[in-house]
């Protein structure tokens, strides 16, 4: 949903202008920096088990990380096959370990282990899809940005969802209020169980009718195309 938009430039700018500048002065490697959102997102996946605030604060900041390799690898002309490779790698993994935490902390709390066990199977699925329609598809010379819920805007939900939480768990514990502990946070992960299948399906759809108006191969004749 953002990829493409203002808001998306002018980031990209912010980062160019205040953020990879530092980075270049210390010597810092795209790789590096992937390294290091991976090792962020575990430590996100730890802070929400603990307490989901420090969850949120930290995937954003994990967020940020994650999209600084990217900027500083096309700046100092460091772009390479194997980066990308190793950063989309290392984002699958990064975002396993934050709903990881996220299961834990639900468990701990008293949840219905297989209600949060199968949202999180869900959005795990669906997040993999969203990355391996947009992979194929590209695989196959197609542009495949469609969908409200790439790993940009899941990031944003989740560490706003974390951030929330606490908040919204106090509003539950007023008088006049019903308990509904941790429901905030349970309503981002249903946003995202059906959002990410939902932007998964749509790339599905958006590339199979691209691809379904390419003109047909011209036939074989007498061993001659």
């Amino acid at each position: 949903m953002l990829k493409g938009t203002v808001i998306e430039t002018q980031y990209y700018k912010v980062l160019q202008t205040y953020f990879v500048p530092v980075l270049v002065r210390f010597k810092v490697r795209p790789n590096h920096v992937s390294i290091l959102g991976l090792g962020i997102s575990a430590a996100a996946g730890l802070g929400f088990f603990l307490q989901p605030f420090w969850g949120g604060v930290l995937t954003l900041g994990a967020g940020l990380v994650d999209t600084l390799d990217g900027s500083l690898a096309r700046s100092t002309g460091q772009a390479r096959n194997s980066g990308a490779f190793l950063d989309s790698v290392l984002d699958r993994y990064s975002e396993f370990l934050i709903y990881l935490g996220i299961w834990g902390y639900l468990c701990r709390k008293g949840a219905s282990e297989p209600a949060v066990s199968l949202i999180i199977l869900f959005i795990l699925f669906g997040s993999l899809m969203v990355s391996y329609t947009r992979a194929r598809a590209e695989g196959l010379g197609q542009k495949c940005l469609v969908g409200f819920l790439q790993r940009g805007e899941r990031v944003i939900l989740l560490g706003l969802g974390g951030i929330a939480n606490p908040a919204f768990n106090k509003l539950t514990r007023l008088p006049f209020s019903a308990s509904a502990e941790d429901a905030f946070l349970m309503a981002i992960l249903f946003i995202l169980a059906v959002g990410t299948n939902l932007t998964a399906l749509w790339r599905f759809w958006h590339v199979l009718k691209n691809l379904s108006h390419e003109a047909a191969p011209e036939p074989i004749v007498d061993g001659k195309s």
